[in-house]
């Protein structure tokens, strides 16, 4: 892949976050129509997403001390 991706993940991981915070402000509303499991899956994509950054950093730097050049994305 010519990009690293680390901006990509790490959108995707805010968007997660930003889909928490709404869910656990919207806690009541969620609970009453039975969705409550909406802030149980934004944790789980956020959680990920973190850990997709770490691999998607440690890959680009990899990448850069082989020498190959990469673009964010």
């Amino acid at each position: 892949m010519p990009f690293d991706g680390v901006r990509t993940v790490t959108i995707g991981t805010g968007l997660w976050l930003l889909a928490l915070i709404v869910s656990v402000v919207l806690h009541s509303r969620l609970e009453r129509d039975g969705h409550l499991w909406w802030i149980a899956t934004a944790a789980t994509g956020f959680a990920l997403g973190v850990v997709g950054i770490y691999y998607c950093r440690r890959r680009s730097a990899s990448l850069r001390r082989q020498g190959r050049n990469v673009g964010e994305g």
